[in-house]
């Protein structure tokens, strides 16, 4: 017991932090450090064009990243001697690293730079050469080095590729150069079908321009079948307007008024008695019918917004007219002439001072937008 005694004393006094480690294995205990990161060897025969070995040095540096293990590496540059061709060396895999870095490796031989290649190292447990991690090299003015080499990758080893490629429309069955493209039911894209000529629709379908269940039709300046003889107050239409508002009924040239003076039945035109056509008058009718008109909206005999007091002379009109040439404006059934008895600036009429509307006046303007 004594002699222990002195050489523990002996240990302290020479070595002490060996006296530590001596203490903490008789307690059970073991030094703890920490855990180095994961490597990949590289390991490989390096040549000259002529076939010699090649003898020189390696500079390999990198960026700060973390690796997969989460051990934070410092951005900097090793040296690595080559000798006889035989390069071996140890690397930090990059390719799951955060972020994913790669290296960067100068040839050096004779004190020249040679060409710089880069590397992007996967994690192995077996010794890689470098074909197997180089991605792409460069050289310099006097010594251009080897061209880029290319590799071959699954999609599923691109984060994220394949998922993105699967959003990417293909083409169809029916995809045709020179046609129009349609989006079919499976969401790839096909050529429309159908003559040169033809007008493709919204949901892809094609036919004839100005074909189609949603196309109007008009019937312009229509003469109403009926006896004009003072007495009949019925006539009727050829089709039935649709709607009803685009109606627009002209005895002798005058803007009868709807509800006022006639009333409208399918395709019937009842006159009220005190509008009942006489002998020698005129009747023409104008209107739509057989569906709507896509991107294109008709307002029908609409009571612009202003006050008819005989000094007034700005109305205006609830939308925009489009095109504005599209205006009819009539007062009191009489139509108006644009530029000699109002202009159009937008939605907003200003009437002429000759043709200001009176108290009791009736306005009413159709139009599209």
């Amino acid at each position: 017991m004594l002699i222990f005694r002195r050489r523990v004393a002996r240990l302290w006094l020479v070595w002490p932090w060996e006296l530590a480690v001596f203490l903490g294995l008789l307690a059970g205990g073991a030094p703890e450090m920490d855990a180095a990161p994961p490597v990949t060897t590289i390991q490989d025969t390096i040549y000259n064009a002529d076939g010699s070995a090649f003898t020189g040095v390696l500079y390999v540096s990198w960026p700060s990243f973390t690796a997969s293990d989460t051990s934070v590496i410092g951005a900097q540059t090793l040296t690595v001697q080559v000798t006889a061709g035989y390069l071996n060396l140890q690397l930090v895999p990059t390719t799951t690293a955060q972020p994913q870095v790669t290296y960067t490796v100068l040839y050096d031989s004779g004190g020249k730079n040679q060409y710089t290649e880069t590397w992007a190292v996967p994690p192995s447990s077996t010794p890689l050469r470098i074909q197997e991690v180089r991605i792409a090299s460069t050289g310099n003015v006097n010594n251009p080095g080897p061209p880029p080499l290319t590799a071959t990758f699954d999609i599923s080893q691109v984060i994220g590729l394949e998922s993105e490629l699967s959003l990417r429309p293909v083409m169809g069955t029916g995809f045709a150069v020179s046609r129009t493209a349609v989006i079919d039911a499976l969401g790839d894209i096909d050529g429309a079908s159908g003559n040169l000529s033809d007008c493709v629709h919204v949901d892809g379908t094609s036919g004839p321009c100005g074909s189609g269940t949603s196309s109007v039709m008009f019937s312009d300046n229509e003469v109403p079948s009926g006896t004009i003889n003072g007495t009949n107050a019925v006539f009727t239409l050829a089709n039935a307007p649709a709607p009803a508002s685009s109606l627009s009924v002209f005895r002798n040239g005058m803007l009868l008024r709807p509800s006022v003076d006639y009333t409208l039945n399918a395709a019937a035109v009842t006159f009220s008695g005190t509008a009942i056509p006489q002998v020698g008058d005129h009747l023409e009718a104008s209107y739509r019918y057989g569906g709507t008109l896509s991107g294109v909206t008709f307002v029908d005999e609409e009571t612009p917004g202003g006050t008819a007091n005989g000094t007034n002379v700005t109305f205006t009109l609830a939308n925009t007219p489009n095109p504005s040439t599209s205006v009819a404006l009539y007062r009191n059934g009489l139509r108006m002439m644009p530029g000699v008895d109002y202009t159009l600036s937008g939605s907003t009429i200003t009437f002429a001072v000759a043709s200001t509307p009176q108290t009791g006046d009736i306005l009413i303007a159709s139009y599209r937008m």
